[in-house]
């Protein structure tokens, strides 16, 4: 009896396998983690200013001063009227003072000569300024009992006070100085001042009418301060 053959077996092709980290087996492999960027520094947190800091460092730095933030700013008309009304207040602090500080007899008037030819030694334009109210001597100054010295010195700070005042003008009353030998020293001074020193504020002057002190006196008028 014939022995069966054993059917051979068909041997499958061996299947490809790409194995590229083949030849890595047995290596050991690090696996390195992404560096992450590095962070920015920390800004420092901002100091705040109490204060009783900022009262000691305007304390410890001599002339430094807080700026303020500037507010809006008004209309033109009422920021000009506003710089008018602060600088009349502050001129007239420095008049008050400077009448304060004279050593004379000063007296506030009112009144106007009502004659319109009490004044004709005066300009005529000054007399229609007066009649109208433009001009008012309302400010007299005594120079009676003082030196020749004396008198100078508070009449200039009369009419330098008056000038930057805005004053119109003033009455001066001369007399005669001390000591003098029977001769008008104070009147022949105040004319030379007011004709000098005083010109750069004295429009002009002339012997007060006889209401006002004859001949004894000078009425001064002042120029119109010049504004800057």
């Amino acid at each position: 009896m014939k022995k069966r053959e054993k059917p051979k077996q068909i041997e499958k092709p061996k299947e490809f396998a790409a194995s590229p980290f083949k030849g890595l087996k047995g290596a050991a492999l690090e696996l390195r983690e992404p560096v992450a960027a590095p962070a920015p520094p920390e800004k420092p947190a901002e100091k705040v200013v109490g204060p009783d800091d900022e009262a000691l460092f305007f304390e410890a730095v001599a002339g430094v001063r807080r700026m303020h933030a500037a507010a809006a700013a008004p209309a033109k008309v009422k920021a000009q009227a506003g710089l008018k009304a602060q600088r009349d207040e502050e001129e007239q602090r420095i008049f008050l003072q400077a009448v304060e500080a004279l050593k004379m007899d000063v007296r506030f008037s009112d009144a106007l000569p009502e004659e319109e030819g009490a004044l004709r030694p005066l300009p005529v334009n000054r007399l229609r300024q007066l009649r109208r109210g433009g001009i008012r001597i309302d400010l007299q100054l005594d120079l009676h009992g003082l030196t020749k010295d004396e008198a100078i010195e508070n009449l200039d700070r009369l009419v330098k006070a008056a000038y930057h005042r805005g004053q119109k003008g003033v009455l001066v009353i001369t007399g005669k100085g001390m000591n003098s030998p029977g001769e008008p020293v104070l009147k022949a001074a105040v004319s030379i001042w007011l004709r000098e020193a005083g010109k750069a504020m004295v429009s002009e002057f002339a012997p007060a009418p006889k209401e006002m002190g004859g001949s004894g006196a000078f009425v001064v008028f002042l120029k119109e301060k010049k504004t800057q």
